[in-house]
Protein backbone atom coordinates (compact mmCIF):
# COMPACT_ATOMS: atom_id res chain seq x y z
CA UNK A 1 0.00 0.00 0.00
CA UNK A 2 1.60 3.24 -1.16
CA UNK A 3 1.53 6.32 1.05
CA UNK A 4 1.34 9.71 -0.62
CA UNK A 5 2.83 12.58 1.34
CA UNK A 6 1.71 16.14 0.66
CA UNK A 7 3.88 19.10 1.64
CA UNK A 8 3.89 22.69 0.39
CA UNK A 9 7.32 23.44 -1.09
CA UNK A 10 7.63 27.00 0.23
CA UNK A 11 6.20 26.02 3.60
CA UNK A 12 8.90 23.36 3.83
CA UNK A 13 11.68 25.50 2.36
CA UNK A 14 11.69 28.41 4.78
CA UNK A 15 11.49 26.38 8.02
CA UNK A 16 14.09 23.86 6.82
CA UNK A 17 16.43 26.73 5.87
CA UNK A 18 15.82 28.23 9.33
CA UNK A 19 16.53 24.82 10.91
CA UNK A 20 19.83 24.50 9.05
CA UNK A 21 20.80 28.07 9.92
CA UNK A 22 20.02 27.62 13.61
CA UNK A 23 21.96 24.35 13.64
CA UNK A 24 25.00 25.99 12.04
CA UNK A 25 24.87 28.69 14.71
CA UNK A 26 24.56 26.01 17.40
CA UNK A 27 27.69 24.28 16.09
CA UNK A 28 29.56 27.59 16.00
CA UNK A 29 28.43 28.47 19.54
CA UNK A 30 29.42 25.13 21.02
CA UNK A 31 32.77 25.09 19.20
CA UNK A 32 34.88 27.90 17.86
CA UNK A 33 32.83 30.97 18.87
CA UNK A 34 31.82 30.85 22.51
CA UNK A 35 32.02 27.30 23.76
CA UNK A 36 28.68 27.79 25.48
CA UNK A 37 26.97 24.40 25.52
CA UNK A 38 23.71 25.58 27.10
CA UNK A 39 23.17 28.26 24.46
CA UNK A 40 24.18 25.89 21.68
CA UNK A 41 21.74 23.23 22.81
CA UNK A 42 18.95 25.82 23.10
CA UNK A 43 19.63 27.11 19.58
CA UNK A 44 19.72 23.52 18.32
CA UNK A 45 16.27 23.05 19.87
CA UNK A 46 15.02 25.75 17.53
CA UNK A 47 16.20 23.67 14.59
CA UNK A 48 14.06 20.75 15.81
CA UNK A 49 11.08 23.09 16.13
CA UNK A 50 11.56 24.39 12.57
CA UNK A 51 11.97 20.84 11.25
CA UNK A 52 8.74 19.75 12.96
CA UNK A 53 6.93 22.81 11.62
CA UNK A 54 8.14 22.61 8.02
CA UNK A 55 9.11 19.08 7.09
CA UNK A 56 7.23 16.85 9.49
CA UNK A 57 3.92 18.70 9.26
CA UNK A 58 2.30 17.00 6.29
CA UNK A 59 -0.72 15.16 5.00
CA UNK A 60 -0.30 11.44 4.37
CA UNK A 61 -2.81 9.46 2.36
CA UNK A 62 -3.23 5.78 1.58
CA UNK A 63 -6.04 3.86 -0.08
CA UNK A 64 -7.69 3.30 3.34
CA UNK A 65 -7.03 6.39 5.43
CA UNK A 66 -5.76 9.97 5.58
CA UNK A 67 -3.48 11.41 8.27
CA UNK A 68 -2.70 14.98 9.24
CA UNK A 69 0.56 15.51 11.12
CA UNK A 70 0.95 18.81 12.95
CA UNK A 71 3.99 19.24 15.22
CA UNK A 72 4.59 15.48 15.66
CA UNK A 73 0.94 14.77 16.56
CA UNK A 74 -0.92 12.77 13.93
CA UNK A 75 -4.67 12.45 13.53
CA UNK A 76 -5.77 9.56 11.30
CA UNK A 77 -9.23 8.80 9.97
CA UNK A 78 -10.54 6.21 7.53
CA UNK A 79 -11.56 7.49 4.10
CA UNK A 80 -14.99 5.96 4.61
CA UNK A 81 -15.52 8.43 7.48
CA UNK A 82 -14.71 11.45 5.28
CA UNK A 83 -17.69 13.33 3.91
CA UNK A 84 -15.91 15.99 1.88
CA UNK A 85 -12.50 17.39 0.98
CA UNK A 86 -12.62 21.19 1.09
CA UNK A 87 -10.23 23.99 0.08
CA UNK A 88 -12.28 27.11 0.83
CA UNK A 89 -10.52 28.23 4.02
CA UNK A 90 -7.34 26.18 3.81
CA UNK A 91 -7.26 22.49 2.95
CA UNK A 92 -9.55 20.56 5.29
CA UNK A 93 -11.53 17.38 5.31
CA UNK A 94 -15.01 17.34 6.74
CA UNK A 95 -15.92 14.16 8.56
CA UNK A 96 -19.32 12.46 8.47
CA UNK A 97 -20.11 13.80 11.94
CA UNK A 98 -19.41 17.40 10.88
CA UNK A 99 -15.99 17.82 12.50
CA UNK A 100 -13.12 19.14 10.43
CA UNK A 101 -9.48 18.09 10.20
CA UNK A 102 -6.78 20.30 8.80
CA UNK A 103 -3.07 20.76 8.47
CA UNK A 104 -0.84 23.55 9.69
CA UNK A 105 1.03 23.35 6.39
CA UNK A 106 -2.13 23.73 4.33
CA UNK A 107 -3.92 26.13 6.64
CA UNK A 108 -5.80 29.30 5.82
CA UNK A 109 -4.09 32.54 4.91
CA UNK A 110 -5.03 36.00 3.77
CA UNK A 111 -3.05 35.63 0.54
CA UNK A 112 -4.66 32.24 -0.09
CA UNK A 113 -8.13 33.66 0.27
CA UNK A 114 -7.33 36.22 -2.45
CA UNK A 115 -5.60 33.77 -4.81
CA UNK A 116 -7.95 30.82 -4.36
CA UNK A 117 -5.36 28.72 -2.49
CA UNK A 118 -3.34 27.96 -5.61
CA UNK A 119 -0.63 26.24 -3.53
CA UNK A 120 -3.25 23.84 -2.13
CA UNK A 121 -4.89 22.81 -5.40
CA UNK A 122 -2.70 19.81 -6.31
CA UNK A 123 -3.06 18.27 -2.85
CA UNK A 124 -6.80 19.04 -2.87
CA UNK A 125 -7.29 17.34 -6.23
CA UNK A 126 -5.32 14.20 -5.27
CA UNK A 127 -6.96 13.91 -1.86
CA UNK A 128 -10.40 14.32 -3.37
CA UNK A 129 -9.65 11.57 -5.91
CA UNK A 130 -8.46 9.26 -3.13
CA UNK A 131 -11.56 10.03 -1.07
CA UNK A 132 -13.90 9.37 -4.00
CA UNK A 133 -12.15 6.08 -4.83
CA UNK A 134 -12.23 4.89 -1.23
CA UNK A 135 -15.80 5.86 -0.43
CA UNK A 136 -17.36 4.73 -3.71
CA UNK A 137 -21.14 4.75 -3.46
CA UNK A 138 -21.33 5.05 0.32
CA UNK A 139 -24.16 7.55 0.55
CA UNK A 140 -24.97 10.05 3.30
CA UNK A 141 -24.19 7.85 6.29
CA UNK A 142 -23.99 10.05 9.42
CA UNK A 143 -22.73 9.28 12.87
CA UNK A 144 -19.76 9.52 15.19
CA UNK A 145 -16.37 9.17 13.53
CA UNK A 146 -13.37 7.69 15.30
CA UNK A 147 -10.09 9.54 14.90
CA UNK A 148 -6.88 7.88 15.95
CA UNK A 149 -4.37 10.23 17.59
CA UNK A 150 -0.69 9.38 17.87
CA UNK A 151 2.51 11.10 18.91
CA UNK A 152 5.36 10.51 16.48
CA UNK A 153 7.97 9.82 19.16
CA UNK A 154 10.23 7.76 16.87
CA UNK A 155 10.66 10.65 14.44
CA UNK A 156 11.29 13.01 17.35
CA UNK A 157 13.84 10.62 18.84
CA UNK A 158 15.66 10.39 15.49
CA UNK A 159 15.63 14.19 15.14
CA UNK A 160 17.00 14.60 18.65
CA UNK A 161 19.78 12.09 17.94
CA UNK A 162 20.69 13.74 14.64
CA UNK A 163 20.77 17.23 16.17
CA UNK A 164 22.17 16.68 19.64
CA UNK A 165 24.53 13.75 18.93
CA UNK A 166 27.01 15.72 16.82
CA UNK A 167 26.74 18.72 19.16
CA UNK A 168 27.67 16.52 22.10
CA UNK A 169 30.63 15.11 20.18
CA UNK A 170 31.82 18.60 19.23
CA UNK A 171 31.42 19.73 22.83
CA UNK A 172 33.44 16.80 24.18
CA UNK A 173 36.17 17.16 21.56
CA UNK A 174 36.50 20.91 22.06
CA UNK A 175 37.34 20.49 25.77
Amino acid sequence: MQTRVFRRPMYVGFPVAAAITSYVFAVLIVGPWDEEPAAAFAVAGASIFFWALGWDSAIRSTANHVSFTNFLVTATVAWTDVDEVNVHDGLTIILRDGREMGSVAFGSSLLGSFTGYRTHQRAFRLLREAQLQASGAQGGNRGQVRRHWSFEWRRLLCALAVVYGPLAVIFVLSR
